[in-house]
């Protein structure tokens, strides 16, 4: 590997303050002095501060002297070792690539050509998970990235503003990147197939009504005892030509004991396979560590200059509360790693959109 491609340690600036100059001034506080090789910058910002974004992305890149920079606003901000949950901060991440290795675009009808791509998507884009899709295959990279989740307007920036869409930054492959997703939800019973639907109504999962499938698997007696389980009502659509087992997770949003049919947050056809699960802290805890001690094995001798977060909120809500969090055993196994991102209402990876997962790009 060469001395180009290895670099320096990537730099990170934090500034948290209800004035969004003061946060701008303690972030570059913290970036100060920049090696003169940094050409690339990504910036996460507290929705709080949305209506700003470009002017505090116009001043970090006229301060930094680096046009290639990225962004987007959040209701939680992941910085370090530390998630800024409704907090008004400004989080920015700096370093060197390869010169010419970065693209910008700032909507989905740019497609550079690259090997790794970080995304950040409005969630109200039509029939997103089709987008991403397309704009993968048509950039032949590997996303990584999520859905800004954040209250009133979502503003994104790629060297400039851009709004309503999908923006980010692509690399070639002159940039070593490695990445990992990790699950937030454990499998309850077997794997089951769709025998009868409608769209995305299940009717039928095995040849039994879809209702009596998912009350046995929950081990509960009415709807009445189902709704009690609300948010941990979930079905995992397996994921096929995948390098290890890997799922989408979709909320079931509605249940008709009469018909015996459920819904879900995704188009099904007969024959297509699932299993039913829900939100587990420890499983999510183990997979998490079991996703860290890979990429540390694929490191080898190589050391992170720096890297990019991308988790749902729901786990850092419900499954991360108590210590160790998230990024604190990001940390345990890459010390002092300077790490940025944002906490996500859907997160992107390869080509697909996940929910109550994890994303950790490295770059090495």
């Amino acid at each position: 590997m060469s001395e180009q491609t290895t670099g320096a340690r990537f730099r990170l600036g934090v500034g948290a303050s209800d004035d969004w100059r003061m946060a701008v001034d303690g972030c570059l506080l913290q970036l100060m002095p920049l090696s003169e090789s940094a050409n690339v910058g990504f910036v996460y910002v507290s929705d709080r501060m949305a209506e700003r974004l470009p002017q505090i992305l116009k001043r970090l890149s006229e301060a930094t002297g680096i046009s290639d920079m990225v962004g987007a606003c959040g209701y939680s901000i992941a910085a370090g070792d530390t998630e800024y949950c409704d907090e008004p901060v400004v989080a920015c991440l700096v370093g060197t690539v390869p010169e010419g290795s970065a693209k910008l675009f700032r909507r989905p009808t740019e497609r550079p050509q690259g090997w790794l791509g970080v995304v950040h998507a409005d969630p109200q884009v039509p029939a997103l998970p089709e987008l991403i899709e397309d704009f993968a295959e048509a950039c032949g990279a590997y996303l990584v990235g999520g859905l800004i989740a954040a209250r009133g307007p979502r503003p994104q920036w790629a060297g400039s503003l851009t709004e309503g869409g999908v923006s980010g930054i692509v690399f070639s492959e002159a940039q070593p990147v490695l990445t990992a997703l990790t699950q937030g939800c454990s499998q309850l019973g077997e794997l089951h197939t769709v025998t009868a639907a409608d769209g995305n109504i299940i009717l039928e999962l095995d040849g039994q009504q879809a209702y009596n499938v998912l009350r046995d698997s929950f081990s509960v007696q009415s709807l009445q005892d189902l709704r009690k389980l609300s948010n941990g009502l979930m079905v995992g659509l397996p994921v096929s030509g995948a390098d290890r087992p890997d799922y989408l997770v979709r909320n079931i949003i509605g249940i008709d004991p009469q018909a015996g049919g459920i819904a879900i947050g995704a188009m099904v056809e007969e024959g297509d396979q699932l299993f039913f699960c829900r939100r587990d802290p420890d499983s999510a805890a183990r997979d998490m560590d079991r996703m860290l001690a890979d990429l540390k094995r694929r490191c080898g001798d190589r050391m992170p200059r720096g890297a990019l977060w991308f988790s749902c909120m729901a786990r850092c809500q419900d499954q991360f509360v108590q210590d160790p969090s998230e990024l604190a055993r990001i940390q345990a196994v890459f010390p002092d790693l300077p790490l940025v991102g944002m906490y996500c209402g859907g997160e992107i990876a390869q080509s697909r959109l996940y929910g109550y997962t994890g994303v950790l790009a490295l770059f090495l």
